[in-house]
């Protein structure tokens, strides 16, 4: 059911006075965090792209970092998590990063149908990836030794070592130029406000021949009763709407996105859209919105596949 907007006005006032409670939700669940990474690993080897990084940063982990250990447990040996605000604690990573283990050990299917069906982008196949990961690979990266090192690490205080924990997301610089294989989302960058100047960080991180993943949700996260009710609002109610939330929507379409990509020096690798034929019409736009294309104005989500020429 979604929220009244009357509410939603009330609730972005109370929080320029009072913190907003901390959590996303999501990322709490080990099957969901195997479920998002193995399906970006998937897409990104089905447009050519190696997948074999040994160093990978997630934007927005939310309340716990299973997706970046999922690269860790499949052979990477550097994770950076970047947050607009540090959610998940060691005592939910530790469960998160046990779970995942055993379903990495049975080679468990990924994730899919009734259980997960928001979980985007969708795939033509959910048994496990062995072409990608094969038995050679998860030998050496599930062994023993190699676990207790890693579970021992994400007991620390994940400022260095094979896991650090950077927050807030502006904290992007700390991290070494030309020296990132991979940098993956999940919902995430609809909520970064300065999306040129992350969308540059990116570039500046990744080693050249690197690439980044993002699935992006263009949806209006329960500030509408359509899908792309958002786009319906002023910016002056917007501003009281979100109030201090500091992971409110930005609300930019897909080509803004796709645009800036390619502003910051990136080659496009894949562009897999999202429609929805439903929702508000045209003339119900807010001004701000009144020149969307037909395709920002129906499209509800784009898997962005890109990477730096080497």
């Amino acid at each position: 059911m979604t929220t009244p907007v009357w509410r939603l006005l009330v609730r972005g006032i109370k929080s320029i006075f009072i913190t907003p409670p901390v959590g996303t939700g999501g990322t709490v669940s080990a099957r969901y965090c195997y479920s998002v990474y193995l399906r970006h690993l998937v897409m990104a080897a089905q447009h050519g792209i190696a997948t074999e990084p040994r160093t990978v940063a997630e934007l927005g982990p939310g309340d716990s970092l299973g997706i970046g250990l999922m690269s860790l447990l499949t052979g990477a040996e550097q994770y950076y998590a970047l947050d607009a605000v540090r959610h998940a604690s060691t005592e939910t990573n530790l469960v998160i990063f046990d779970e995942l283990a055993k379903l990495l050990t049975v080679r468990a299917a990924i994730p899919s149908g009734r259980e997960y069906a928001e979980i985007l982008p969708e795939l033509d196949d959910y048994t496990f990836p062995t072409q990608i990961l094969n038995e050679t690979k998860l030998t050496q990266s599930l062994a023993s030794d190699r676990l207790s090192r890693l579970r021992h690490a994400l007991a620390g205080d994940l400022t260095t070592g094979p896991i650090r924990y950077i927050a807030p997301m502006g904290r992007m610089h700390e991290i070494p130029a030309d020296s990132v294989d991979v940098i993956l989302s999940q919902a995430v960058m609809e909520h970064v406000d300065q999306l040129e100047e992350t969308y540059a960080e990116c570039f500046r991180c990744l080693k050249p021949g690197g690439y980044m993943s993002h699935q992006i949700d263009l949806r209006c996260h329960d500030t509408a009763s359509e899908w792309n009710g958002h786009w319906k609002y002023s910016n002056p109610i917007w501003r009281l709407m979100r109030g201090s939330h500091p992971w409110f929507i930005n609300r930019q379409p897909c080509s803004t996105h796709i645009d800036l990509v390619k502003q910051s020096g990136f080659s496009l690798r894949a562009q897999i859209t999202q429609h929805r034929n439903y929702g508000i019409p045209r003339k119900q736009l807010a001004k701000g919105f009144q020149a969307l294309s037909e395709s920002d104005l129906f499209t509800a989500g784009v898997l962005v596949l890109a990477s730096k020429s080497a």
